[in-house]
């Protein structure tokens, strides 16, 4: 039988704050900033104490990826399902929306892959495979339904142009965490977000297929 791993795993209230506080450890200073002696100061516990809850490190670790994906893939399913907007213009929301995110989690989902891949945890690796599918599934569903309204083009392809989607956030991530600017990421949200956006869009109406005029 097969398990997803994409439902969370049943958890305590006590887990769940212990989570909390581990969110709020990485928020305020990265990854190096969660340790179980820390976390278990901050919750009030011994580390003995802790370890009745959480096994070690990579279980609160990933406890870490399920709450990351209901902040993320939360928002995105519900803004990409909105039928009422056109598909670019989902998109642009989702980008802001992951843009904000990192602002107020310290750039978590790329330092959460980063820890998943160096640190050869199966269980954590498969936890971020699963996230970045789903999201790669939302970008690619509104590139090809914008695609279809004849919005973008069908070239370069529809998995490409999610996967360059996908890239602005994360590339965003990385300058967050490492050469922080507020100045340089409001520019981010109010200009180049729409300007990635609407520079998918071609003229209504214009056939880009080839052999076509």
């Amino acid at each position: 039988m097969t398990v997803d791993d994409s439902v969370p795993p049943a958890t305590t209230p006590r887990q769940e704050e212990i989570l909390d506080h581990a969110l709020a450890l990485v928020r305020e200073g990265g990854l190096s900033n969660l340790t179980t002696r820390r976390l278990a100061e901050r919750v009030g516990f011994s580390e003995p104490a802790l370890y009745r809850h959480f096994g070690g490190k990579q279980a609160v670790l990933l406890g870490l990826t399920y709450r990351l994906e209901a902040m993320l893939l939360g928002t995105v399913e519900d803004i990409s399902s909105d039928v009422r907007q056109p598909a670019l213009q989902r998109l642009r929301r989702i980008l802001l929306f992951h843009v904000r995110l990192n602002q107020v989690n310290n750039s978590l989902p790329i330092l959460l892959l980063a820890e998943a891949s160096s640190s050869g945890d199966p269980k954590l690796m498969e936890r971020m495979r699963t996230i970045l599918a789903r999201y790669l599934t939302y970008l690619e569903r509104l590139v090809r339904e914008a695609q279809e309204a004849g919005d973008v083009p069908a070239e370069p392809y529809t998995d490409c142009l999610a996967l360059l989607a996908l890239g602005l956030p994360a590339a965003f991530a990385i300058r967050h965490r490492l050469l922080p600017d507020k100045a340089f990421e409001a520019r981010v949200l109010n200009n180049l977000i729409p300007f990635f956006v609407d520079g998918m869009l071609i003229e209504r109406g214009t056939r880009r297929d080839k052999g076509e005029e």
